[in-house]
């Protein structure tokens, strides 16, 4: 008997963020679940994505250390680029999501380093800058690993946002 695709989603997005923050343990300043939400805008479509997106902030704000501010920023501009770049691109080629990874690899130090002064907390920006160059090589190649990983069964056909 098949399992229902609602609780094989629920299923198989509780993994991809177990399994995210997992990562983001071993490789400080990498977001490895922003490339679900893309996924998700892809394949769950708004609501989903929504609820999905809402959850993560909510854990990043969570664990991070700077102000709050910073999850709903990151995902907030990643929706926004995603967006964008669908006007000019197949919403689901890798080189698009090589250059959302570039995108949000520019932004990482740039809100790093803001959210930092508002708090009076000192930033290397080196740092942040590394942690933004590996977050752009990293993001298309997670998000080809949770594509291809994705389960047919739990897949919507999405129209446009």
């Amino acid at each position: 008997m098949p399992v229902p695709s609602r609780f094989s989603a629920i299923l198989w997005w509780a993994v991809y963020t177990v399994l995210g923050v997992w990562a983001q343990r071993f490789v400080p300043g990498v977001d490895f679940l922003a490339p679900g939400i893309v996924l998700s805008m892809q394949r769950n479509g708004p609501s989903g994505t929504f609820w999905l997106a809402l959850s993560w902030v909510l854990l990043q704000e969570g664990m991070g250390n700077l102000p709050f501010g910073y999850g709903v920023a990151w995902y907030g501009m990643l929706v926004i680029f995603y967006i964008m770049g669908r006007w000019l691109f197949e919403a689901r080629s890798f080189l698009f999501m090589c250059l959302l990874g570039l995108g949000l690899g520019l932004l990482h130090p740039v809100l790093a380093y803001s959210l930092a002064r508002l708090a009076n907390l000192a930033v290397d920006l080196r740092v942040a800058a590394l942690e933004g160059a590996v977050q752009a090589a990293i993001f298309p190649m997670v998000w080809v690993l949770a594509e291809t990983a994705f389960p047919r069964r739990v897949r919507q056909h999405v129209g446009s946002l």
